[in-house]
C-alpha cells in the first residue's frame, strides 16, 4: 500500500487518506496544488470566456458542497437520528450524561461531570475503500463554551477512532468533561474536510 507522511504528526499513513487515523488531522489538497488549480482556472477563463467559466466553477463548487450536506437538509440531530451525506452515515446511539465509574484519581474537576456519547459511523462512499474516523473530529460545547475531551482509559468506552472499509461500520465513544449545571450540551462534527464549511451538531442535552 502506498503511503505518505501526515503533515500534522508526521506518521506514515495511506496515501489516499482524507484524515489522519493517528491524529485526526485533515489532509486536504496542499496549498500549492490549490494555487495551481486557481491559476489554471483563471487562464482557462481568459481563453474560454469569463462568464461561461465562472458559471462552471460556481457549479462545481456548489456540487462539492452539496455532496457533504445531509441528504434531507438537516443540520441538527438528536439521539438515534442519522446524518447522511454522499460519503457517510453518522448516528449518536447512546448518551450517558453522568458517567460515575471513573477512577477516583482521574475524576472530573469540582463542579464538573463526565459525559459519554456512543456513535455509529458507516462508510457509504462508492469510490472510497477507506473512511478514516477520529474522535478528534468531534467537538463538544456546554452552553456555547468548548468542552475538554476526557480520556477514560477503559475498554468499556472504546475510542471511536478507526479505519472503516466500504460498506462497513465503526462503533465507539467520545467523552467530555462539562459543568454539572450546563443547560445545553452539543457535539459538532465537520463533514467537509475541504472547506470546514459543513458543520452539523448532535443535541446531547
Amino acid at each position: 500500500m502506498k503511503t505518505k507522511k501526515c503533515k500534522h504528526c508526521q506518521e506514515e499513513i495511506a496515501k489516499s487518506a482524507k484524515r489522519c487515523p493517528k491524529c485526526g488531522g485533515k489532509l486536504g489538497i496542499p496549498g500549492w496544488v490549490k494555487a495551481l488549480i486557481i491559476v489554471v482556472i483563471i487562464f482557462g477563463c481568459i481563453i474560454g470566456g469569463i462568464s461561461s467559466c465562472s458559471n462552471a466553477v460556481n457549479d462545481a463548487v456548489e456540487d462539492t458542497k452539496n455532496s457533504y450536506k445531509d441528504i434531507n437538509g438537516k443540520t441538527s440531530f438528536k439521539i438515534n437520528e442519522t446524518f447522511q451525506n454522499k460519503y457517510e452515515k453518522i448516528t449518536m446511539t447512546e448518551v450517558n450524561t453522568n458517567v460515575t465509574d471513573y477512577d477516583e484519581y482521574f475524576g472530573p474537576k469540582d463542579d464538573n461531570k463526565i459525559i459519554a456519547l456512543k456513535f455509529e459511523i458507516e462508510n457509504i462512499d462508492d469510490d472510497n475503500d477507506e473512511l478514516y474516523v477520529s474522535s478528534m473530529s468531534f467537538n463538544a460545547y456546554a452552553d456555547g463554551v468548548a468542552a475538554d475531551s476526557y480520556i477514560y482509559g477503559s475498554d468499556e468506552y472504546n475510542d471511536l477512532s478507526a479505519t472503516v472499509g466500504k460498506g462497513k461500520k465503526a462503533v465507539g465513544y467520545v467523552l467530555y468533561e462539562v459543568p454539572k449545571n450546563a443547560q445545553k450540551i452539543t457535539v459538532e462534527y465537520n463533514a467537509d474536510f475541504w472547506t470546514d464549511g459543513t458543520t452539523i451538531e448532535f443535541i446531547v442535552q
